[in-house]
């Protein structure tokens, strides 16, 4: 904690430096977050009346509302459930599949360049195209290729529903998979050769020259990317919307994607309830996100 004796001359100082480097954050957090927010904070504790056009103040009435909503619905349930399975399968697959390319790239192996433009393509490309490709992959190619090699007639992989929600996570990490590789690379790139090459003379093979050297070195963009899909955690909503509009079925749902929906035909009335929703699933993911963080950064590698 900072202490000041605005007597001493050092000191002052010491405060004045303080201020003007936390100014701009502060300055950033309450312009791009409280300001631009802070409306759709108010709208929570507000009801719409239909007599005169106007927002009047109903305290907690929409939290009591959506909780009550949000424990007793079915729909609800599949959605924090799946949203959760989407990042705990998201993160550990496609983390460990980003680290795996980028270290291959930084590496320079064979066609490196060509992994790097076409693992970042698909987030490029417009998602409607990305989409009706993967459909008419999943949905006719696949079948048409099994049953031309002498297989049994089946279901699109999408249509099939023991097999669309992995199909959904599927996609999911490989349009997300382009950024991290392009981010990670980019943070391998910067590490000095002579480590690396001091290692290798040290008798370190790949595997331990990834995990004591490469890793410990861009162990802060790691964090940066992990922390940030937990934050996403209740906006990701599986691109369902991609591809089954508002129709997609209730056991797909993701919490992402029932605001999404939500917010799109929504009059005035329900805009206190998806305010509601978002303080409340912002006090949950707060927390769990800061608690990750500081775990992870004491149990974290050191770059020393």
């Amino acid at each position: 904690m900072l202490r000041v004796n605005f007597r001493n001359k050092r000191s002052r100082k010491q405060f004045i430096f303080y201020s003007l480097m936390i100014a701009l954050p502060v300055l950033q957090v309450v312009i791009f977050y409280f300001g631009v927010n802070i409306n759709s904070i108010l709208l929570a504790f507000k009801n719409y009346d239909r007599d005169t056009g106007d927002y009047v103040w109903t305290g907690f009435e929409h939290f009591t509302k959506m909780i009550k909503e949000m424990t007793t619905d079915v729909t609800w349930a599949f959605a924090f459930r799946n949203s959760v399975k989407v990042w705990l399968v998201s993160s550990v697959v496609s983390m460990a599949l980003a680290l795996f390319f980028s270290y291959y790239i930084y590496k320079r192996g064979v066609l490196k360049n060509f992994f790097r433009v076409m693992l970042f393509l698909p987030s490029i490309v417009s998602s409607i195209v990305m989409v009706i490709l993967f459909r008419n992959l999943v949905d006719n190619f696949i079948p048409a290729l099994v049953l031309r090699l002498g297989g049994e007639e089946m279901l699109g992989l999408l249509a099939d529903h023991n097999t669309t929600m992995l199909v959904l996570i599927v996609y999911g990490i490989v349009m997300g998979f382009g950024t991290n590789v392009l981010l990670l690379s980019g943070a391998m790139s910067s590490i000095s050769t002579s480590i690396t090459e001091a290692a290798q003379i040290d008798g370190a093979n790949r595997w331990c020259e990834f995990w004591r050297i490469v890793f410990p070195q861009i162990f802060p963009t790691f964090l940066t990317i992990f922390i940030i899909s937990i934050a996403n955690l209740f906006s990701n909503q599986l691109n369902l919307f991609s591809f089954y509009g508002s129709n997609a079925e209730a056991q797909f749902s993701t919490v992402g994607y029932i605001l999404y929906k939500r917010t799109l035909s929504a009059s005035y009335a329900e805009y206190s309830d998806l305010a509601a929703i978002g303080i409340l699933l912002t006090l949950i993911i707060v927390p769990i996100t800061l608690g990750i963080r500081k775990i992870l950064e004491k149990v974290g590698p050191s770059n020393d």
